[in-house]
């Protein structure tokens, strides 16, 4: 990791609550790949054999979109925070991420080694997200033959979440929150509108939500059910189980 990166890591973790540091710093417990590998065939069809183990299921369109819908938020979070608290980002380019990987094929964070540089903090980093997501889904897509198009939603309810988790995390959830537009138009590509819903809770208190685009095909599995926030689910019943998560 160059120095400058070093910097604006701690930088980073210095504005955020130290309950929310662990999904930016370095996994211990396993190795780390290159996240150049994602565009490798054959290292994604075994990802996508290994997570087979996980879920019961031999179903390849199930398996991508699980591993993507887990993986895309992990990519971007190094480069989302740090933009979100800092101004700067770190670079979420696949030639400077290094994936904390688990043989067993569960990605539990990224380690960015480089810091993007631009006249726009917003345009570099939505050009480099645009680069890495549409190299990662063109893989992805690839290695189980399934469409683009509800890899790139996947992909926008990621940002949208982990710029609200960020905001959180910094206490300034609503100036995060206010990005999603912004940067995902810059990203481009095929990418729905991100959006938010405010939650209430019997007691008064409410909490934002990403209101999710995309599905990530969980209750597909055997024995599995549909998220809390599944946009196939009604939404009185999505309502009533987020409402389950807010605080009091």
């Amino acid at each position: 990791m160059s120095t400058h990166a070093d910097q604006l890591l701690a930088r980073t973790l210095d504005g955020m609550a130290p309950a929310e540091h662990a999904r930016l710093l370095t996994d211990e417990n396993c190795g780390q790949v290159p996240a150049t590998l994602v565009e490798d065939p054959d290292w994604m069809a075994e990802q996508l054999r290994l997570r087979s183990r996980i879920w019961n299921t031999e179903d390849a369109r199930v398996l991508a979109t699980l591993w993507w819908f887990s993986t895309s938020t992990r990519l971007i979070t190094p480069s989302v925070a740090s933009f979100v608290v800092t101004g700067e980002a770190l670079s979420p380019r696949l030639e400077d991420l290094g994936l904390h990987w688990h043989p067993d094929s569960r990605l539990s964070g990224v380690t960015s080694v480089e810091v993007l540089t631009g006249s726009s903090a917003l345009e570099s980093l939505a050009e480099a997200l645009h680069q890495t997501l549409e190299r990662s889904i063109t893989s992805v897509a690839a290695t189980a033959r399934i469409r683009h198009l509800p890899l790139w939603a996947i992909a926008t309810d990621a940002i949208a979440g982990c710029l609200l988790w960020a905001g959180r995390a910094e206490g300034a959830p609503e100036r995060a929150t206010a990005l999603a537009e912004p940067l995902v138009a810059a990203i481009g590509g095929p990418m729905p509108a991100p959006r938010y819903t405010e939650i209430g809770s019997q007691s008064g208190t409410s909490r934002l939500f990403t209101k999710r685009t995309s599905c990530c095909l969980l209750y597909r599995a055997p024995g599995e059910d549909k998220c809390s926030s599944c946009p196939g689910r009604s939404p009185e019943r999505r309502h009533a189980l987020l409402r389950e998560n807010t605080p009091h």
